[in-house]
């Protein structure tokens, strides 16, 4: 089949990769702009678009808005479209257009964590499993029906890289199996269930800030849905310091010390208290510092038991 491609994170190159790499024909690939970044502000490729020119298939840039979407598809030749990680909502007319014929890739087992942060959303949750899901794209968000689904354990320091990883590995050959199937005219997809239907929410820069008085499991959740990027975060004497590896590390009764060190010994590590129970931090980056581990840290900087992480 011809198959046009939208999709622009690192999340979404291998699944490009899969369907160049078939005997599926990739006609075209959409992405977005190229953003600026830096202190010289040139302007920089997402890493669907890197991977496309790489492989010679024609990229069509579009907006974010996708005002021009419409435009740039009339010259496209296709048969389906296939949306991963894509991160835009698809305008009515397209629907009209072009009805039934575009796939999604969505890193859940749908309907639950419909949204644009499936696999966060299930980490933060202190979820064991979660999954793949090859659907329909309609007007309503990941509501459409499904071709097929695939489940997978999420172990007890799986972080949010870790997933990603595991629903690529998994996520690859159902969709290439999902294609395959629609070119055989053997394949049509189901309704989505109506009950455990949840969903995400896009990510801001508050959601990242460790909230000490929590309870220590949902802390650590939080650590896990954010690492290694953007990393959730907390203050040490000003300092901004990124977690990216803790465990729950006893349980402690009431919120007075929330936030305060109970211990900082380089055998032991380096235990925060927090609103019930405490977290026993593992890997940590200060600002503008490399990863290192709580041992490299308190040699380095001397945390002291009795003073207390979360203030700037």
């Amino acid at each position: 089949m011809r198959i046009i491609y939208f999709g622009s994170s690192d999340f979404s190159v291998p699944f490009l990769e899969e369907i160049d790499d078939s005997h599926h024909v990739v006609t075209a690939v959409f992405t977005f702009r190229d953003t600026r970044k830096g202190r010289g502000r040139k302007p920089v490729p997402c890493p669907v678009k890197k991977c496309a020119l790489g492989r010679g298939l024609a990229v069509h840039e579009i907006s974010k808005s996708g005002s021009d979407l419409i435009k740039e598809l009339e010259y496209a030749e296709f048969d389906r479209g296939v949306v991963v990680s894509f991160g835009m909502i698809f305008p009515h007319e397209l629907f009209e257009r072009w009805p039934g014929i575009w796939l999604n890739v969505h890193p859940s087992i749908l309907p639950a964590y419909r949204g644009s942060s499936p696999i966060t959303g299930a980490l933060i949750d202190g979820a064991k499993s979660t999954g793949v899901t090859i659907n329909d794209v309609v007007s309503g968000i990941d509501e459409g029906d499904i071709y097929a689904q695939t489940c997978f354990n999420i172990s007890e320091y799986d972080n949010f890289e870790d997933v990603g990883k595991k629903a690529v590995m998994f996520g690859r050959p159902l969709l290439l199996s999902v294609l395959d199937l629609i070119e055989n005219k053997d394949y049509k997809p189901g309704p989505q269930k109506n009950r455990g239907v949840t969903y995400t929410r896009k990510i801001t820069a508050d959601d990242l800030r460790i909230d000490w008085k929590k309870e220590s499991g949902k802390i650590v959740n939080k650590i896990r849905a954010f690492s290694p990027s953007p990393g959730a975060y907390t203050f040490y004497r000003g300092l901004r310091i990124k977690i990216l590896r803790a465990s729950v590390f006893q349980k402690v009764k009431g919120n007075d010390g929330a936030g305060k060190i109970i211990c900082a010994v380089s055998r032991e590590g380096l235990v925060v208290n927090c609103g019930e129970g405490a977290v026993k931090i593992e890997k940590i980056q200060p600002a503008g510092r490399k990863v290192m581990d709580s041992r490299s840290f308190i040699n380095g900087y001397s945390p002291q038991a009795g003073s207390f992480l979360g203030n700037e």
